[in-house]
């Protein structure tokens, strides 16, 4: 603090604003950046949510939430470097491209940055560069969609499965899971395409990609729908068609029959808002979510250990629900309080 002028502060006064300062820079001790690979769907704001209530926990840590409005991997791996850049105290990715992202790992580990991965890992020959993946273990997710059609179809069928972008390793380990427990595959052994195993079969144009575009993806439903009359089963690896609640009605009103003999099978990751309703009204059948509030959370509760030397699990796992068209509006999708 400076003192100019007539320097007629009393000591009561001076001290007042030492604490003050004192408070100030407590409060801005450590900066924790979270950089997600998209902020303009469901997923996004619990996990900002998360963030910041752990900040807010420990006292003396700064969230900073960021990613690319729309899905971008190059502008995400751009914003991740600024963050190296402005020299942040722990940093958080959730990584669009794991590849690009692993660059930008090693630049944080350079500069003695602590890092981790949520929601989306890095490639396993790359997972020295981060201390710990917060998330979902995505390839039992996976296979839990899959356990859900086979409740209802054991007989197999065709069946087309909806993934965000193909580059995405967590979205590649959900679709194994998916492929590997219907064709009745060990996890070592895993199935690239369902041709006919178990009974199971893909049909042509599936798996169907959106790269993370709600209006792009409600239409790839439309048009599955379409172009496959007799599908037996739809299973997306996220929630992105729902995410457009009337587009989807659109889609799926017409076979509202059908789904309500289970003739079509449907299961759809995530369990947010918008796609509630529509698991209420028999539109899908199963909505299997994850929990981003718990990765932001958890995400900066290990940046705070890092900074402090603690160790990591080199997992961290923050678990699924299964919601179901009775309990859509009731107990589905609440997060325990912190």
């Amino acid at each position: 603090m400076s003192l100019s002028g007539s320097l007629k502060f009393s000591l009561s006064s001076a001290a007042i604003a030492l604490c003050a300062f004192a408070s100030t820079a407590n409060a801005a001790d450590r900066e924790f950046a979270l950089v997600f690979k998209v902020l303009n769907n469901a997923f996004s704001p619990p996990i900002d949510a998360g963030c910041k209530e752990a900040a807010k926990k420990l006292g003396d840590v700064t969230c900073t939430y960021i990613g690319p409005t729309e899905y971008d991997e190059a502008k995400q791996v751009q914003l991740a470097q600024d963050m190296i850049t402005r020299g942040v105290d722990g940093l958080g990715i959730s990584a669009g491209n794991p590849k690009a992202m692993a660059r930008i790992l090693k630049m944080a580990n350079d500069k003695g940055i602590p890092v981790v991965t949520f929601d989306t890992d890095v490639l396993p020959e790359d997972a020295g560069l981060r201390a710990t993946y917060i998330g979902t273990d995505n390839y039992s997710f996976g296979v839990e969609l899959a356990k859900k059609v086979l409740e209802n179809k054991k007989e197999g069928g065709t069946v087309c499965i909806q993934s965000g972008a193909p580059a995405s390793e967590n979205l590649k380990a959900r679709v194994q899971g998916i492929r590997d427990t219907l064709a009745g595959a060990s996890k070592d052994q895993p199935v690239e395409a369902l041709t006919g195993q178990n009974g199971w079969t893909e049909p042509a144009g599936c798996p169907v990609y959106n790269n993370d575009d709600i209006a792009l993806a409600a239409q790839q439903v439309r048009d599955v729908m379409t172009n496959h009359p007799d599908l037996s089963a739809f299973v997306a690896v996220g929630g992105w068609a729902q995410y457009a609640p009337q587009a989807y009605k659109q889609a799926m009103e017409p076979l509202k029959e059908r789904l309500d003999k289970k003739d079509l099978v449907v299961v759809f990751g995530d369990n947010f808002g918008p796609q509630l309703p529509l698991l209420a009204e028999g539109l899908s059948h199963y909505n299997i979510g994850q929990r981003p509030y718990d990765m932001g959370y958890e995400t900066i509760i290990a940046l705070d250990k890092l900074t402090k030397g603690e160790k990591l699990e080199p997992f961290i796992q923050t678990g699924t629900e299964t919601c179901t068209p009775a309990d859509a509006l009731t107990t589905c999708g609440k997060v325990a309080a912190k």
